[in-house]
């Protein structure tokens, strides 16, 4: 599904793709939700390596641009020799700030979410949560995620781990930050 254009996230900052990277992302009919977001850069011929990072909810980036958490990620996985970078979020709802994002963890996350980020995840080497401080009304919803995800055997890392035990957000993060695993619960 491409943008509709029925939904704006808000945001103002749009980035153009890095040159040979190809795009992707695909919406809800409402163009409200974003439930996966790819960008692909593999050499013609070879097989592409894939990292899904799971974040908060998605901003503004499309199939033909990024914002700047997305650029960001983008770039950890091209210095940690990725070719195919996935995008996820624990909530799909588009929203630039999270004072924007419905109240409702049922608005919040659509039905299409989960089963999103557990096909992405099927794909990726690596998962990496990225998805920073949510509301504590979300907490089911993160759960749910985290299960999911852990379900899949596929390793779970991050980029440190915040006071609360949630996954850093990428964004302000150092370039060099280093991977951790991501503790799981039993």
């Amino acid at each position: 599904m491409t943008d509709t254009g029925a939904h704006d996230p808000g945001g103002k900052v749009r980035l153009k793709l890095p040159d040979g990277v190809v795009g992707g992302a695909t919406f809800s009919e409402c163009g409200r939700y974003r439930q996966a977001l790819t960008r692909d850069w593999t050499p013609e011929g070879a097989a592409p390596r894939a990292v899904l990072f799971v974040g908060m909810n998605p901003s503004v980036a499309a199939a033909d641009v990024s914002d700047p958490t997305c650029h960001r990620e983008l770039m950890f996985a091209r210095d940690w020799g990725f070719t195919r970078y996935l995008k996820g979020n624990v909530l799909d709802w588009r929203a630039t700030l999270p004072k924007d994002i419905p109240a409702d963890p049922a608005l919040a996350c659509s039905p299409a979410n989960i089963r999103a980020l557990v096909d992405m995840a099927h794909e990726a080497e690596l998962i990496v949560l990225a998805y920073g401080k949510l509301h504590k009304r979300f907490q089911p919803v993160v759960q749910e995620v985290l299960r999911a995800m852990q379900a899949t055997g596929k390793p779970l890392q991050c980029l440190g781990l915040n006071k609360d035990g949630s996954a850093k957000h990428p964004l302000y993060l150092r370039k060099d930050t280093p991977l951790r695993d991501f503790p799981q619960s039993k």
